[in-house]
């Protein structure tokens, strides 16, 4: 089905603003690529050297705040809202699809909840996992470590592919 576009005022007005959320979108979304780039370009499943660690952390926190946010939230930089925006509603819930996978496998611990728990508990926040009967740190190694494995199927890259592969989708003009 072809769409036509009549410009007028209004049109024109959805438009820049769209240009706009795009613009700022890719200020985010390039920064993410530059560092999981190098974060490739460094990374082996037992280097624990600080620059890996520290592109690892700012690629979690990137993909919370880029994916993981509340639906309600329509003008927050995130590839969802984004997609929608340009009318691929389809490609924003293959992301939210996605984020839904278990992490572990044949349990209910979600991609979403395993980047939202590190970001948010670990990274972005120091809770307090010092009681006896916790393992805290241990439950962040273990998901950082699944992150980084190549041979776990929900690691970083897959993630990041899938990620890639919707947003490019859903921003490339289709030419009749």
């Amino acid at each position: 089905m072809e769409k036509t576009l009549v410009l007028n005022e209004q049109n024109a007005d959805e438009l820049l603003q769209l240009a706009k959320f795009i613009d700022h979108f890719n200020v985010h979304y390039r920064l993410l690529l530059r560092r999981y780039k190098r974060f490739k370009e460094i990374d082996d499943i037992t280097n624990t050297d600080i620059d890996v660690i520290t592109y690892l952390d700012m690629i979690v926190v990137q993909l919370r705040a880029m994916c993981i946010e509340s639906p309600n939230l329509k003008e927050n930089y995130t590839a969802q809202n984004l997609l929608r925006k340009v009318g691929e509603e389809e490609l924003a819930s293959e992301i939210d699809k996605m984020l839904e996978e278990p992490f572990i496998p044949c349990s209910d611990f979600t991609i979403r909840k395993a980047l939202k728990t590190l970001a948010d508990c670990f990274i972005c926040h120091y809770d307090n996992f010092d009681t006896p009967n916790d393992n805290g740190w241990y439950f962040a190694e273990t998901i950082e470590k699944r992150l980084r494995n190549p041979y776990d199927t929900a690691n970083l890259d897959y993630i990041m592919n899938k990620l890639v592969s919707c947003i490019g989708e859903g921003l490339t003009i289709k030419l009749q």
